[in-house]
């Protein structure tokens, strides 16, 4: 006699990992509804069109790549397909979190952050501790630091 609380599935092939399902869903959602391109994904990636079109449709899981470029791109492409204005993620919460990383990184403080962004250092510091700061100094703060993330993440080409 079987246990009436056993729980079990039989499946008559095996399922595709999630991570593969759930990836090839997501490039197919950045590319039919956030109209984002192949050439487009090509050049944030890496990975060559041909190959990631085969990927969205099915033809490929792309094991041919290096595993960390797949990884990364992939990784990048998750975010992409999520769209990045989600209310989970409120913009001043990005915002912060862009912040810490350029202070964990590069050493940047919020007085740098600040006086490059034409805010008082005790504007940035007040923001970064999550307290209210009105919407034309966060506006400030937001363009002057992603101004100096896309400046540092450039430094490649220095």
């Amino acid at each position: 006699m079987s246990d009436p609380n056993e729980r079990f599935a039989a499946f008559e092939e095996d399922l595709p990992p999630l991570e593969a399902a759930g990836s090839r869903n997501l490039l197919n959602h950045a590319v039919d509804t956030y109209k984002i391109s192949f050439d487009s994904l090509t050049r944030l990636t890496g990975i060559g069109s041909n190959d990631l079109e085969a990927y969205s449709s099915g033809d490929t899981d792309l094991e041919h790549l290096d595993s960390r470029q797949r990884s990364a791109a992939l990784d990048l492409i998750a975010f992409l397909g999520m769209g990045i204005n989600t209310p989970e993620i409120p913009p001043e919460e990005r915002l912060r979190a862009i912040m810490k990383g350029l202070a964990d990184e590069f050493g940047l403080t919020a007085e740098t952050l600040a006086l490059h962004s034409g805010v008082e250092p005790s504007d940035a510091q007040r923001f970064l501790t999550g307290r209210k700061v009105a919407a034309e100094k966060r506006f400030k703060l937001s363009v002057g630091v992603l101004f100096l993330y896309f400046l540092i993440y450039r430094r490649t080409e220095i």
